[in-house]
């Protein structure tokens, strides 16, 4: 059940419509929070019924790791590397078995035979809503957070249906209080969420799937393509991988909001950024958050007397963020880039707290960034590395030359122009010119203009593939 899809929007409506008879008979928080849970397992069981035994084997382990860890025995270490483990194991199995057998097979033999596993399907949205139930294991362990005694309601915390699929993955101390508060249902976070719901849509189907069929295109016949056209689709896949994984974020926390909660904004702008420490401040914000919490600060962070510590400290983070994307070499490789990037900039100076960038400085520093963060989106895109080496070399030795244009010059230009509305849309969001995210809710004209021209481009010009990109990780 896709947030793109009529079946989406009629379950969220049935929802919607049995809080508000709650809200005017029980107002009780129990009545509603079952209401979260049962309609939670019904829209991640929509994939697969059997992915619910592993949501609810995940749930269990961290519950009960944490109740061992609140009575605070000398074996609390032990008890929480358990549960770590076993957490992890579904995990393991389905995302990085094939990975480890076809590689030590290749090894051995110099054959990769991965037919064992071709009918296994990987649950969808498994690495968010493990590490989500982590968080609660490891936030007790380190006494930040108190027992949940409620198992229906750190049920919900770890399947919460607007979250569960692809983020943001929220800790406990932040979700759960939520939870067991009442939160009724209110006309004005139902417009703030509906209106962030329709940004996100727009995103996702206007623009990330509209590029997509031509990033495809190029991709899937890359040999053939002029170096200029590789370059092209290069910097379209940074903004698909964008509007893809930011617009289900937007519709994630419209669709929160609209019930009352308020999830992590798990993207700002990121393409704005000047360097690529900003950049990681703006990406993926709850993934980032994660590694930086429960790797970097268990490993030390900065507070080690050795540089070359901290250069490990910082590179694992970064190589651990490329692995959790896929069990590939090219992830892999994508973490390794993202870390020469930042301890680059680290050599550099720019890190420091005095460091103030010139503004002449700011837009060549913002194309910098783009690019870097581009060149290595081809490695995350491309999984054979041969090829994604020798789109690069064609890259920077056919450059002058022409931009194929694909499909037909009407459905390109059709796709130039709506990638320039979206680039408008999302700089007068960034510098809270007219459209302010905080202030969506507020009835104002333009609050109730631009999401009906979104709309109307929406109703024009949507095309809708089957999947969101970060559904595979």
């Amino acid at each position: 059940m896709l947030f793109n899809s009529f079946n989406f929007i009629t379950f969220f409506f049935c929802v919607l419509l049995l809080l508000i008879i709650e809200q005017y008979t029980t107002k009780r928080i129990v009545v509603r929070n079952t209401l979260l849970l049962v309609a939670s397992y019904i829209f991640y069981g929509w994939f697969n019924i059997g992915f619910l035994l592993i949501l609810f084997y995940v749930t269990l382990v961290n519950y009960a790791t944490g109740y061992l860890l609140s009575k605070k025995s000398k074996h609390s270490k032990a008890t929480l590397g358990t549960g770590v483990i076993l957490s992890l194991l579904p995990l393991l199995f389905y995302k990085y078995s094939t990975f480890i057998v076809s590689n030590i097979q290749l090894l051995i033999n110099g054959n990769a035979d991965t037919g064992f596993q071709s009918s296994w399907i990987m649950p969808v949205g498994i690495s968010f809503f493990t590490f989500q139930a982590l968080s609660y294991s490891i936030d007790i362990y380190r006494g930040k957070i108190t027992v949940e005694r409620s198992l229906p309601e750190f049920m919900l915390f770890v399947a919460f249906f607007p979250t569960i699929l692809s983020g943001p993955i929220e800790k406990e101390r932040n979700l759960l209080p939520q939870i067991k508060s009442y939160r009724p249902i209110a006309i004005n976070n139902f417009m703030e969420g509906a209106m962030t719901f329709i940004w996100g849509l727009f995103k996702k189907i206007v623009i990330a799937d509209r590029l997509c069929a031509y990033v495809d295109w190029v991709y899937g016949s890359a040999e053939y393509q002029s170096g200029a056209t590789l370059a092209f689709a290069a910097a379209l896949y940074s903004i698909q991988i964008y509007c893809d994984f930011s617009g289900y974020s937007d519709m994630a926390w419209g669709v929160a909001k609209a019930l009352g909660f308020d999830v992590t904004r798990n993207f700002r702008f990121p393409y704005f950024a000047t360097t690529i420490k900003e950049f990681w401040r703006r990406w993926h914000i709850s993934l980032t958050s994660w590694f930086t919490e429960y790797v970097y600060f268990s490993l030390g962070g900065n507070r080690v007397r050795l540089k070359v510590r901290w250069v490990f400290n910082i590179s694992m983070v970064f190589l651990l963020s490329g692995i959790w994307h896929g069990a590939s070499w090219n992830f892999l490789l994508w973490g390794c880039l993202h870390a020469v990037y930042y301890l680059m900039e680290y050599a550099c100076g720019i890190h420091r707290k005095d460091y103030k960038q010139p503004r002449y400085l700011r837009l060549p520093a913002n194309i910098l960034v783009f690019v870097l963060v581009t060149i290595a989106w081809i490695f995350f895109r491309i999984e054979d590395f041969s090829t994604a080496t020798s789109v690069i070399g064609k890259i920077a030795t056919d450059i002058a030359s022409p931009i194929a244009m694909g499909a037909s010059t009407f459905t390109f230009a059709c796709n130039m122009l709506l990638l320039v509305v979206f680039i408008i849309f999302d700089w007068l969001l960034y510098k809270h010119i007219a459209l302010k995210e905080e202030k969506l809710g507020e009835p104002t004209f333009v609050n109730i203009i631009w999401p009906v021209v979104l709309l109307v481009m929406i109703a024009m010009f949507s095309v809708s593939a089957d999947n969101f990109v970060y559904f595979q990780f």
